[in-house]
């Protein structure tokens, strides 16, 4: 994992942040479900749903990459893989507590849900990455 850290790190954190107010005002400031199907891909679940996974993994794998390359992390893999997740998920956690003030918006555990599959995806795939990287 050392070949894979670098002093750059800010460029790193500066587009987990950018993600984070993006999905920040997507979950706070807009219109909800504007033009959103009300059921997404294979129709398990709504589209919402799929947004919330697709926005939480991005940002899970963001923050991976971030806390892999900051020397000032933790170099165990594992660690930064369950920080990722945990932060990703909190922050989505946090949204749904922000929309709970918002007259139009509507919170739900779904969401919350929504956000911790995809973290634990994304971060999962981020980690299998690493792992191989890290085998050749």
């Amino acid at each position: 994992m050392a070949a894979l850290r670098h002093r750059g790190l800010s460029t790193d954190w500066l587009l987990a942040l950018i993600l984070a107010v993006g999905i920040c005002y997507f979950s706070v400031f807009s219109t909800p479900d504007a033009g959103v199907s009300s059921l997404g891909p294979l129709g398990l679940v709504g589209m919402d749903k799929w947004y919330h996974a697709v926005g939480y993994g991005a940002l899970g794998a963001l923050l991976a990459i971030a806390m892999s390359n900051d020397d000032r992390m933790a170099t165990s893999v594992v660690f930064i893989a369950l920080m990722a997740i945990a932060g990703a998920t909190g922050y989505g956690i946090l949204m749904e507590i922000a929309q709970a003030f918002v007259p139009v918006r509507h919170t739900g555990i779904g969401d919350v849900i929504a956000d911790a599959v995809g973290a634990s995806l994304a971060v999962g795939i981020w980690w299998v990455t690493v792992r191989w990287l890290a085998a050749r």
